[in-house]
């Protein structure tokens, strides 16, 4: 039993789940949509006839420039649409002037958002990185203090015959240095390591190095010389095997009493520092506010072409609605002088 030849003519049935061909139109069919198509007017109501005028409006060149469509600085265009509309609505154009001046002035609101969007950014420059700001600027200004405190006894601790400068005026900036380092966290905390640095090596070796010495007696003689003075002693036993044993055993209770001694006054500074910590919480949150208010305003470089932008924009504002105004008077048949120019160049 031989097989069926396959047919080599294309089914004209559709597959399973695919639509067929769609059927040719008929004459009769396509010259009944010409005839339809020549009866089309286009909107004849007037809310039609306003919408269709304004999709010319939405994509003029101005329409078009006007938005930042892409980058960082994209701009909703939808929002600028929406404008041209409120404004198309509010002056009622008719032609191509009059339609071009309300994308003038929708163009000038537009522009006139980012004068405020600059500010707020010229705002926000300054008050987003304030804390960190003030951080460096108290570390940079402490660190200044110490290396002041550390050559300022050093090399002036003479009349400087050069510079005539008495001495009393040195040791007054010296103060203030040493001042102005109890008024920041940086700085008391220096403070704290260094006195800490210094009560550990009176536990372990009864006395301070000269290096704790120097330091203490740079950074507190003129907050509490009496302290320095005491620290600037704290220095190492004297060799006691050739004195008497009665003499060696009152000499060494006399340093334990005066290790005690200074010890004490070391624990007595960390309490005032810790006080000094405090007020320094406060007083730098007091100066971050009144400094964060101070920066409200931009700084006054940007004010100024801002403010010279904001001027620029409003004049290109004002022109447009008067000359807007002028044209929809005329059309209504109502008699407009014409504009006054006055010419404000000096003569020469």
């Amino acid at each position: 039993m031989s097989l069926p030849e396959p047919s080599t003519k294309p089914s004209t049935q559709p597959l399973a789940g695919h639509r067929g061909p769609k059927p040719p139109l008929s004459e009769r069919r396509i010259q009944a949509n010409r005839r339809n198509a020549l009866r089309s007017t286009g909107p004849r109501t007037a809310r039609g006839k306003r919408t269709v005028a304004r999709n010319a409006l939405k994509h003029g060149l101005l329409a078009r420039e006007a938005v930042i469509t892409a980058g960082d600085g994209e701009e909703d265009t939808r929002e600028f649409h929406a404008l041209v509309e409120k404004l198309h609505q509010c002056y009622q154009p008719v032609g191509v002037i009059e339609e071009m001046l309300v994308q003038t002035i929708a163009t000038c609101w537009w522009r006139k958002a980012r004068v405020i969007r600059a500010e707020n950014g010229e705002i926000r420059k300054q008050l987003d990185t304030l804390h960190v700001d003030r951080r460096l600027r108290d570390s940079d200004r402490a660190n200044l203090i110490l290396a002041v405190d550390q050559i300022g006894l050093g090399f002036f601790g003479r009349e400087n015959p050069a510079d005539r400068v008495p001495l009393i005026e040195v040791w007054t900036a010296l103060q203030r240095a040493q001042t102005t380092l109890r008024s920041h966290h940086s700085g008391l905390s220096y403070l704290c390591a260094l006195l800490e640095k210094a009560k550990a090596e009176m536990a372990s070796d009864g006395y301070m190095s000269e290096e704790t010495r120097r330091d203490i007696v740079c950074e507190f003689t003129f907050w509490d010389c009496l302290f320095a003075l005491q620290c600037s002693h704290a220095v190492p036993p004297q060799n006691l095997s050739e004195d008497p044993p009665g003499e060696a055993v009152e000499d060494k209770e006399a340093e334990k009493e005066f290790a005690a001694l200074v010890t004490s006054a070391i624990d007595h500074q960390l309490k005032k520092i810790k006080i000094f910590e405090e007020y320094s919480v406060q007083r730098e949150q007091l100066t971050g506010d009144a400094e964060a208010r101070s920066f409200s305003l931009p700084p006054a470089e940007a004010t100024d072409k801002l403010l010279r932008y904001e001027a620029h924009l409003d004049r290109q504002l004002y022109r447009a609605m008067d000359q807007l105004e002028r044209l929809q008077r005329q059309r209504r048949g109502e008699t407009v002088p014409p504009p006054l120019s006055i010419n404000l160049s000096r003569r020469s």
